[in-house]
């Protein structure tokens, strides 16, 4: 068994507490650790990008955010996707974007693949 802070020193944006949670997504999910960009009105934050769906995104972010609605996550790796977060932790988000999830694998081109796939058990 690790030591209490263990997972805190390993993932210090708070990853912690989504490790093992059961996957019950419609869109396969990539795991990633991309540098990015959150707008969120006026204001712009510098973030990490924890994993990845043709449906949407968690981002990892240093703070809680005092905005609740549309957010745009920009990358180096695929320009920009504008979202709504759908839920909300002390150091993270989640990202659904507002694109359909075709023009979201379109726009990432190469770069995932496998998020083009549904799961195959799910419709």
């Amino acid at each position: 068994m690790p030591p209490p802070n263990y997972w805190v020193s390993i993932f210090p944006m708070g990853a912690e507490r989504f490790v093992g949670l059961i996957e019950n997504r419609k869109y396969r999910r990539a795991s990633v650790l991309w540098p990015a960009t959150l707008r969120c009105g006026v204001d712009s934050f510098d973030c990490v990008i924890f994993n990845l769906s043709a449906n949407g995104a968690k981002v990892m972010i240093k703070g809680p955010l005092d905005d609740t609605g549309r957010v745009t996550l920009s990358s180096a790796r695929f320009g920009a996707l504008d979202g709504s977060i759908v839920w909300r932790s002390p150091n993270a988000i989640g990202i659904c974007f507002l694109l359909a999830p075709e023009l979201v694998v379109e726009a990432l081109g190469d770069k995932l693949p496998l998020l083009s796939s549904r799961r195959p058990d799910r419709r």
